[in-house]
Formats: C-alpha cells, structure tokens, sequence
C-alpha cells in the first residue's frame, strides 16, 4: 500500500520555502534548494543528473532515475521548482515537488515494470515560460530512453470545501455542465489533451481507491487549446507531439496566495495534498506496466 504523509511533505514544503522565493532575482536561494533536492533524490536510491539549459546558477534542471528502465515507453513525473519574484511559493509549486520527491521515494522502493523518470523543472516562472521543460524536452531521446509522455504536478496543496470557493475558466464550463460539486475547491483537476483518455481514467481511477476517496475532475481538452490550461510544463510536451497531463488545484481559481508573499505551507491542507500524491503514485504505477 502507498504512504505518503503529511508530515513528508510539511518537511520537504518548509525546506524549500525558507529560503525565500526560488527566482533568480533570489540568488541565495538556488543553491540550497537544488543541494535539498539532490539530497532527497539520492538517498531514495536514485542517480541524479544536473541539465543545465543556460549559463545562470538558476537554469538547471534535475533528471533522476533509480535504473535503466525496462525496454518500451516510460513515463516522466514532472514539476517546477522554481517562483514568482516576491513569493515563497508554497504551493506554487513547494507542494508539487514535495509531492514528486514522496512519488520517487516509493517507486523507488517497489518500482513498477517500466521505471518512471522524475523531472524538476527550472524556468516555468520566466518571463518566457518553459525555458526548462522545452529545454529537456528538446533533448528527448537523446540518451536512447523512448518517453511516452510526463505526468507535471502544478499546485496539489490547496483545498477548501466551502460553497463558491471555486471558480472554473469560462473556456471549460460548458465541457463540465453536469458535473457535480465544481463549486468547492476539494478536488484535483486532471488536464490532458484529447489523445490522452487512457491516462485521464487511471487518475480518476486512483482517486476512487483512496480512503476517503479524492474527487479527481478529468479535463480533457485540445492540444493547441490556450488559455487557462496551458500554464505549465505539460505544454512542451503537448508540442512536441507526446502524451502529457497536468495535476493542479486549480491555482488561482481556487487558492487566494497564488503567486502572493502569502503562499506559505500554514495555508495549505497537506492531508490534501498526501491523498494526491497518493493517487499520483498509484496512476503512475499503472501507466508504468
């Protein structure tokens, strides 16, 4: 059975925010940041590798696997752990790789058939935005490893249950009409692109099994759709034609400290957040047979 806790996650969120915002204009912070990251990687058993995509202490990228995958496609687990300017980003996006850090833990323990590949992604927060992930991307195949597609955690730590404390982009809702309790923020939304019904239903899938279950909101949608569901490093992958979902609390349509001094851990449901990274890891393991 996955566990993930809480507390894991409190441990790894509080460590990468107390340096400050992750963003170059932070110099002090990306040091620390990637020597935790590294640390946490390599004593779950994998090998890390640092990308770098540019000259600048902050353009790096680190790549992590726990062996040669087996022959065929592998999934890429994927998030930003760089900020905005100006936030210690707790949410955006602490929680996605706290949660990505307790996914390569376990699968590193008891790995499936095919082993998943774990991805941190500098350069989502640039200017212009990506700069890591279409970096990698760029690179793919290179290393003779065939990547099916990624799996980008973008927000998993904010919940709340109240009546109207969610909101749903005005290029969604009539594809969500009759979808029940998408008013409260307490569920975890699921973007793939249309190709990608597969992997949207081993999501919903691990949702159901969790106890108590996790509402997971599938949202299928055009790869060239823009707009609201195109904020991520899913999109890279979009682009280059492979199969990619982005795993979000829906950020700003739902956490009020999105991209704000305020995003701190205290204001995040981390039990939310653990039943995610849970059902993560339990889709994960099903794409990965």
């Amino acid at each position: 059975m996955t566990i993930i806790s809480a507390a894991a996650l409190r441990t790894h969120i509080s460590e990468l925010t107390r340096h400050g915002p992750r963003h170059h204009t932070n110099p002090a912070a990306t040091g620390p940041v990637l020597d935790y990251l590294t640390g946490r990687l390599s004593d779950s058993g994998h090998r890390v590798v640092v990308e770098r995509y540019g000259d600048a202490p902050h353009e790096v990228n680190l790549i992590a696997d726990a062996g040669r995958p087996a022959d065929g496609p592998i999934v890429e687990v994927c998030a930003h752990w760089d900020t905005v300017a100006g936030s210690p980003g707790a949410d955006d996006n602490a929680s996605g790789v706290a949660g990505l850090l307790e996914i390569a833990r376990v699968l590193a323990a008891d790995p499936p058939t095919r082993r998943p590949r774990f991805c941190l992604f500098g350069g989502e927060e640039d200017d212009v935005p990506f700069t890591g992930s279409r970096a990698h991307v760029a690179r793919l195949g290179g290393d003779g490893v065939h990547v099916a597609g990624a799996v980008v955690l973008e927000m998993i730590g904010y919940r709340d249950a109240t009546v109207g404390s969610q909101r749903i982009p005005a290029g969604l809702r009539d594809g969500l009409r009759g979808v029940d309790g998408l008013d409260r923020g307490d569920f975890v939304a699921v973007v793939g692109s249309i190709e990608s019904s597969q992997w949207l239903a081993a999501f919903q899938a691990a949702g159901w099994v969790q106890e108590p279950s996790l509402p997971v909101v599938p949202l299928p949608v055009p790869r060239r759709q823009g707009g609201d569901v195109a904020r991520s490093d899913h999109v890279p992958y979009w682009d280059a034609g492979l199969l990619a979902v982005m795993v979000s609390d829906t950020a700003d349509f739902r956490n009020p400290h999105y991209h704000r001094s305020t995003d701190t851990v205290d204001t995040l449901d981390l039990g939310f957040a653990a039943a995610v990274a849970t059902a993560v890891t339990d889709a994960v393991r099903t794409l990965s047979r």
